[in-house]
């Protein structure tokens, strides 16, 4: 019976996490976007981060800006992975304040 009881328990623990996931879904402002391959390697950053798809750009209000609409699994990974991503690409990158509120 203690068997069985330790089994379930571990069974509910395994799903649990699970039930805290989220999708979300952000913007993402990046700078010094100077060219068509600049917006093409930043998307490929974002993309290579699990859950990550791109849902959206627009071009931002000055030359060389972007903004990305992007939604993942926050069970996956966080913003600053995203962020950290395209970062590591050269490209300056930060996470717009939600407004949907």
């Amino acid at each position: 019976m203690k068997h069985i009881l330790l089994s379930s328990a571990l069974a509910i623990a395994a799903f649990v996490p699970a039930a805290f996931a989220e999708e979300r879904t952000i913007e993402i402002a990046v700078s010094e976007l100077t060219c068509p391959s600049c917006s093409f390697i930043v998307a490929s950053s974002m993309r290579g981060v699990p859950s990550v798809q791109i849902n959206d750009f627009v071009d931002g209000p000055e030359f060389g800006q972007g903004i990305y609409g992007v939604t993942f699994d926050d069970a996956e990974t966080s913003v600053e992975d995203i962020i950290k991503a395209v970062a590591a690409n050269g490209y300056p990158a930060q996470a717009l304040p939600d407004t949907a509120s």
